[in-house]
C-alpha cells in the first residue's frame, strides 16, 4: 500500500507522543507528497496537573514534533478535553464513552472544560465561540464537527485492543460516529487502527531493537481479533532509518516530547523508533 492510497490522512489521537509513535513516517511521507495530513489532539496529556502547564507545554511539543516533519502548526487541531488515567475505570475518554449520562460533567485534576493554547485556543472555542463542557455529548459533537470540516478520506486512530483506556474509548467513539455517517448517507472515512500500549506490556513492547521492522506483540492474538499476518506495513522514510539517532528524525521528533520523556517512559517511546509502522483497516 502507497501512502498516496490513504488520501487525505487525519491522524486522531489521545495524547501528545501518540501522533509519533505510531505515525511520524505516515505524517512525513503524506505531507512531502502534497496529501496535506491533519492531525488532531484528544486531550491536553495533562494528567495529575492542577493547572493548564501541563498542557500548555505538550500542546507545544506536539507543534515542534509535527513542524519538524512538515505539517504546519494550522494543519494541527486541538480538542482539548482531559487525561485522568490509564486503566479504564480512571480513563477520561473510555469514562465519557461509558457515562449513560451525556450531559454528566467528568472534572478533571485542573478543570471542567476544554482548553488549548492562548495563542491556538481549543476547536469548540473557535467554533462555537466557548470552551465545551467535560461531557459526553460536548465530546461527540465535537468529533462529528471535527470530521465535518476536515473530510478525511482516511482515519488513523488507536486501538480497541489498546490497554490505555483513552485509546480504547476514543476507537469506540469513532466507530460509533462513522456507523452514524454512514446511516446518515453521509461520507465515510476508511478507519485504519494502530497499537500503542499493546497486551505485552510497555516494557516489553515494542523491542528495544534498534531501528529494525516492528514485531508482533506477545499475546495480541489471543487478547483482539486483530491478526499480524493482515497487517497494513508501512516502512519509514529513509530519513528516520538512520542508526545514528541523532540524525534520526523519528528520533529527533519524539524529543520534541520533552515532558513526556520522564526517565521511566524513554526507553518505551524511543522503542518507537522502527523501520516501519503498522496498521489494521478496520470493516465497519
Amino acid at each position: 500500500m502507497k501512502i498516496t492510497d490513504f488520501g487525505k490522512i487525519m491522524v486522531i489521537v489521545p495524547h501528545q507522543d501518540d501522533e509519533l509513535l505510531l505515525t511520524a513516517g505516515v505524517l512525513y511521507s503524506a505531507a512531502h507528497a502534497g496529501l496535506n495530513p491533519h492531525v488532531v489532539m484528544v486531550t491536553n496529556g495533562d494528567y495529575g496537573c492542577h493547572d493548564h502547564s501541563v498542557g500548555y507545554a505538550r500542546l507545544r511539543e506536539t507543534l515542534a514534533g509535527v513542524e519538524l516533519l512538515g505539517v504546519p502548526g494550522e494543519q494541527v487541531t486541538f480538542l482539548g478535553y482531559a487525561d485522568t488515567g490509564m486503566p479504564r475505570a480512571e480513563s477520561f475518554l473510555a469514562g465519557l464513552y461509558d457515562e449513560t449520562d451525556e450531559n454528566k460533567v467528568h472534572p478533571s485534576h485542573c478543570g471542567t472544560e476544554t482548553y488549548g493554547l492562548p495563542e491556538k485556543p481549543d476547536f469548540h472555542a473557535q467554533h462555537f465561540g466557548k470552551p465545551a463542557p467535560y461531557t459526553k455529548a460536548g465530546f461527540v459533537q465535537d468529533l462529528k464537527a471535527v470530521l465535518d470540516e476536515i473530510e478525511p478520506d482516511s482515519i488513523i486512530t488507536t486501538a480497541l485492543c489498546d490497554t490505555h483506556g483513552d485509546h480504547s474509548g476514543l476507537y469506540q467513539f469513532i466507530c460509533d460516529e462513522l456507523h452514524s455517517r454512514r446511516e446518515a448517507g453521509k461520507k465515510v472515512p476508511t478507519l485504519y487502527t494502530g497499537i500503542v500500549h499493546s497486551p505485552a506490556g510497555d516494557e516489553n513492547w515494542p523491542l528495544r531493537d534498534g531501528v529494525r521492522p516492528l514485531t508482533c506483540p506477545d499475546g495480541l492474538e489471543s487478547a483482539s481479533t486483530l491478526r499480524w499476518e493482515d497487517r497494513i506495513v508501512l516502512p519509514v522514510p529513509q530519513e528516520m532509518l538512520n542508526e545514528d539517532l541523532t540524525q534520526n528524525l523519528k528520533h529527533r521528533a519524539i524529543s520534541c516530547h520533552k515532558t513526556a520523556l520522564k526517565p521511566d517512559a524513554v526507553d518505551f517511546l524511543y522503542s518507537f523508533v522502527k523501520a516501519d509502522e503498522v496498521f489494521w483497516k478496520v470493516d465497519l
